[in-house]
C-alpha cells in the first residue's frame, strides 16, 4: 500500500476513497483520531489515502482528474 493524496479532514478523505471504490480501486483511508479537538474537523495530522502500488497511478489521475489531489 502507498499513500496518493493527504486531506485535512476526514471528510475530504472519504469522499475522494468513495470516488476510487466506485472506480474498482480499493483503498484505506488512515487518520488519527487524536488529532482533532473536540470534532473541529480540521486536524493537525494529514489523513492518509492508501491504494494497491499497481494502483498508484491510475488512483492518483482519478484524483487528479476529480480535483481531489
Amino acid at each position: 500500500m502507498v499513500v496518493v493524496a493527504e486531506f485535512t479532514n476526514s471528510r475530504d478523505a472519504a469522499i475522494a476513497a468513495g470516488m476510487l471504490e466506485n472506480n474498482g480501486i480499493s483503498c484505506h483511508v488512515m487518520d488519527d483520531a487524536m488529532s482533532t479537538l473536540y470534532g473541529a474537523g480540521a486536524t493537525w495530522a494529514p489523513v492518509r489515502l492508501f491504494v494497491d502500488k499497481a494502483e498508484a497511478e491510475r488512483a492518483a489521475a482519478l484524483l487528479r482528474e476529480h480535483g481531489d489531489d
